[in-house]
C-alpha cells in the first residue's frame, strides 16, 4: 500500500529540522555539497513493508552529468541501535521513534553535517567503509580499487600531489587482477585513466563545477573539503 504523501512530508520535514545543515532534495533525501561531493541522509522505504530505514550516503560530483552522479554512491551505510540492529522505523508510527533514532544517528554520523570536512577525515571514513562488508571479504577486488579511484579523485580535488600519494598506493597493491577482468577492466588502461584524470585536473575541476550548476544541486546547503 502507498504511503500516504502527508505521512511522507512531515517524516522529511522532521529529518530537516532535525539535521538543519543539510537541505531537502525530495521526499526521502537530506543533502548538501562538501567540494567534490554530496553528502546527506536517505531515509530508503524497505520492500515490501511500510517502513523506512535511515542511511548515510556520500555521492561522487565529477561524473559526467547530474544522473550519473547520482546513481551510485560510492558509500552508503546503515545506522544501528544498541544491540547493533538497523532502524525499521513505521510510517504511520514514526512519531514514535523519531528522537530515539535521531539520538543514535548524531552519536554515529560519519561525517559532520556542519561546517568544512578535512581531506584527512573524509578518506578515513572511505578507509572504514573498506573494511567492512561485503568490501572486506574482498580486499583486492575491483571492488576496492573503485573505492580507491574515489579517494584519488577526492584528493585531486584538493591538489594534485594528494592524488599522487593515492596512486602511488594504488601502484603497490597486489591487485586481484582476475576480477579486474571478471568485471571488464583492463588494470593497466585503469591506472593509465587514473593519470590522465590527474594530467588533466582543470578539466576535472570544471566538470565538477558543472554539475555544481545543476539547478537542484545548486540549492544545497554548502561546505569545503580542506586540508
Amino acid at each position: 500500500m502507498a504511503i500516504d504523501k502527508t505521512i511522507k512530508k512531515k517524516v522529511i520535514e522532521d529529518w530537516h529540522l532535525a539535521f538543519p545543515h543539510l537541505s531537502v532534495y525530495s521526499q526521502n533525501k537530506l543533502y548538501k555539497v562538501v567540494g567534490p561531493v554530496i553528502i546527506g541522509l536517505e531515509l530508503i522505504k524497505l520492500p515490501r513493508t511500510e517502513e523506512y530505514r535511515p542511511h548515510f550516503v556520500i555521492y561522487p560530483l565529477w561524473k559526467e552529468n547530474v544522473q550519473k552522479t547520482l546513481d551510485i554512491p560510492i558509500l552508503l551505510r546503515e545506522y544501528y541501535n544498541n544491540k547493533r540492529l538497523q532502524f525499521n522505523i513505521p510510517y504511520e508510527k514514526h512519531s514514535l521513534f523519531f528522537e530515539e533514532v535521531v539520538d543514535y544517528i548524531s552519536k554515529q554520523t560519519f561525517l559532520s553535517f556542519v561546517g568544512n570536512i578535512s581531506l584527512e577525515k573524509l578518506l578515513s571514513v572511505l578507509d572504514d567503509y573498506s573494511r567492512v562488508p561485503p568490501l572486506s571479504a574482498a580486499p583486492n577486488s575491483y571492488l576496492q580499487g573503485v573505492l580507491y579511484q574515489a579517494k584519488l579523485y577526492i584528493s585531486l580535488y584538493v591538489s594534485s600531489n594528494a592524488a599522487e600519494n593515492i596512486l602511488q598506493e594504488i601502484q603497490m597493491i597486489n591487485w586481484d587482477l582476475d576480477h579486474f577482468k571478471a568485471c571488464g577492466i583492463d588494470i593497466n588502461n585503469w591506472i593509465l585513466g587514473l593519470q590522465h584524470s590527474i594530467a588533466n585536473r582543470s578539466d576535472f575541476l570544471k566538470q565538477i563545477e558543472i554539475n555544481k550548476e545543476d539547478k537542484k544541486i545548486s540549492k544545497l546547503q554548502t561546505s569545503e573539503l580542506i586540508l
